[in-house]
C-alpha cells in the first residue's frame, strides 16, 4: 500500500524560558526523540486518525493542517498514524513535532502547484526576505497563473512553510499565544535563536509576525550553526514524570511580577545570559555552557517556577556533567545535562527517580522518509 511518512524531533531550551515571553532571547536545540506521522488512503471520505474523523475540537493541530494543505472534498480519504518517543505534556516540543510532521506528510502527499513560466510556487506560505506572508490556494494573489505541474514528495516540501503552519496550528490550540520557538526547532533541527531583535546577521533567517489580541506580537528566527564540539558530548534529559501546563507555569510568573520587584531583574540577567551561552556555543566552549546553563536554572528557581523533584536531578547530575538546568515551564516536566559521561550522568539522573533519554548537539530536523512518486493524489 502507498504511504507517506514524515517525521520531526522534539527539542530542549538550552537558556531563556520564561524570560522570552518578556523579550528576552531563548535558544533551542532539537533533539534525538521524534514524532511520525504516516499516511494511507483509504475509502471512507475525509481524514481520519485513531477510526475518528479529524475534528477541530479534538484534533486543532491537525485540523489547522488539514485546512491549509488537503482538500477534503477533491482529494481521497486519508487514515493518519502516529507514532512518537517524544513524551506528551513533558515541556519536550510534542505538540510541536507533531504538528511540523503533519505539514510535511500532507504537504508531500497533496503536492505543490508550480507556475508554468517561472517554476515558482503557487500555494502554501513563502517569505519575502522580510516578513512571511500566507499564500494558500483559491487566496493566493497569484492564483491566475498557468500551472504547469504539481509537485510531490521532496520537491514540493519547504522547512518554512512546516514551521510556519506549526506555529499557526499552536497559536489556534492556545488561544492565539504561541511562540515559534518550539515549531521553528521541530522544523529545522539543530540550535535555533529566538529574540524580539536581530542578534546575528550571519545567523538570521526570518521574521515572523503573529497578532495577539490587540497588538502584533514580532521574532527575529536565527540559526546556530556551525558548532564544533569534542566528540562525546552529550545531553542528557531527565524527566521527573510530573506534568504542569505551561501556561499555568506563566499566568504564574505573570503574577510574582506584578507583586515582586525583583522579577523584571531576574529576567534581565537571564537575557544577559542567554547572549553569554550563545557565545559559549559559537565558541565550542563546552564548559562554558555548562556554567550557563547551570546559572540560568538557578534564575529559573528564582523566579519560582522549579520543582523538588527537577532539583533532585538536577543535583544528581551535576556531579557527572558540565552543567543542568530545567528546561521549559517548570513546575515538573523535564531537566536537562550537559555531559562527557552520558552513561554515568544517565544512571545518576535514574537512581534520583527520574526517567533518561540520551541526545546529541545539532539532530536533524523535519524529514520526509517516503512518498511515492506522485503522492497521495495519483500515486506512480
Amino acid at each position: 500500500m502507498d504511504e507517506v511518512v514524515a517525521s520531526a524531533p522534539g527539542k530542549v531550551v538550552l537558556f531563556g524560558e520564561h524570560a522570552v515571553v518578556y523579550g528576552h532571547p531563548a535558544i533551542a536545540a532539537s533533539i534525538a526523540q521524534r514524532t511520525t506521522v504516516t499516511l494511507r488512503t483509504t475509502e471512507e471520505p475525509g481524514v481520519h486518525i485513531g477510526r475518528a474523523r479529524v475534528d477541530f475540537e479534538r484534533h486543532p493541530h491537525l485540523a489547522t493542517m488539514i485546512a491549509h494543505l488537503w482538500d477534503e472534498t477533491a482529494s481521497p480519504g486519508l487514515d493518519l498514524s502516529v507514532t512518537s518517543d517524544v513524551p506528551r505534556g513533558a515541556g519536550l516540543g510534542s505538540s510541536a513535532a507533531f504538528a511540523v510532521a503533519s505539514a510535511v506528510a500532507l504537504r508531500a502527499a497533496g503536492g505543490r502547484a508550480v507556475d508554468a513560466g517561472t517554476g515558482a510556487w503557487l500555494e502554501g506560505y513563502a517569505s519575502d526576505g522580510s516578513e512571511v506572508a500566507l499564500f494558500h490556494g483559491g487566496h493566493d494573489v497569484r492564483r491566475n497563473a498557468e500551472v504547469g505541474e504539481r509537485r510531490f514528495g521532496q520537491d514540493a516540501l519547504s522547512l518554512e512553510e512546516a514551521s510556519l503552519l506549526g506555529h499557526v496550528a499552536e497559536a489556534m490550540s492556545q488561544d492565539g499565544r504561541a511562540s515559534p520557538m518550539d515549531t521553528l526547532t521541530s522544523a529545522y533541527g539543530g540550535l535555533v535563536l529566538l529574540s524580539n531583535r536581530l542578534e546575528r546577521e550571519d545567523a538570521w533567517i526570518m521574521r515572523r509576525t503573529m497578532p495577539m489580541g490587540d497588538a502584533v506580537r514580532s521574532w527575529e528566527l536565527h540559526r546556530l550553526e556551525g558548532l564544533h564540539f569534542e566528540e562525546g558530548l552529550s545531553l542528557v534529559v531527565g524527566h521527573t514524570g510530573i506534568n504542569a501546563p505551561t501556561t499555568n507555569m506563566v499566568a504564574g510568573v505573570a503574577a510574582r511580577r506584578t507583586e515582586e520587584t525583583g522579577i523584571d531583574e531576574t529576567m534581565d540577567t537571564i537575557g544577559a545570559l542567554v547572549h553569554r551561552g550563545m557565545e559559549a556555543l559559537l565558541a565550542g566552549d563546552a564548559e562554558g555552557v555548562g556554567r550557563a546553563m547551570t546559572e540560568n536554572h538557578l534564575l529559573l528557581r528564582r523566579l519560582g517556577v522549579s520543582h523538588p523533584a527537577l532539583e533532585t536531578l538536577v543535583s544528581a547530575a551535576l556531579p557527572t556533567s558540565l552543567g543542568a538546568k530545567l528546561t521549559g515551564a517548570g513546575g515538573g516536566g523535564c531537566m536537562i545535562a550537559l555531559t562527557q559521561d552520558p552513561k554515568a550522568t544517565s544512571e545518576a539522573i535514574e537512581l534520583a527517580g527520574g526517567r533518561t533519554w540520551i541526545t546529541s548537539f545539532g539532530t536533524p530536523g523535519a524529514r520526509l522518509e517516503a512518498c511515492p512518486k506522485g503522492g497521495l493524489i495519483n500515486p506512480k
